[in-house]
């Protein structure tokens, strides 16, 4: 409004109407990501967060991440210690 002048507002109300996208992009590439390591895993039993990092040229926190989801999902199981341990593959 401008300094003391009355004038009365329209179009105050504002609708947003959102459309979700066809395709989850992100879920995708997340899935992506997951069956790459899981491809690593089945060919080297004995690979660790470090070389899939690298193979796979993501940081070394994502490397982690997707293995713990492959795990949370019952996909795959670690048995033994992590430095001298290896991949189960539980399901394929």
């Amino acid at each position: 409004m401008i300094h003391q002048e009355h004038h009365s507002l329209k179009n105050r109300e504002m609708h947003v109407h959102y459309i979700p996208p066809a395709h989850d992009t992100v879920k995708t590439q997340n899935d992506t990501v997951n069956d790459t390591v899981f491809s690593l895993i089945k060919q080297n039993h004995k690979i660790t967060a470090a070389e899939i990092s690298e193979r796979l040229n993501i940081s070394l926190s994502t490397a982690k991440r997707r293995m713990k989801a492959l795990k949370d999902k019952g996909i795959v199981e670690r048995t033994g210690s992590d430095k001298t341990g290896y991949w189960k593959i539980i399901e394929q």
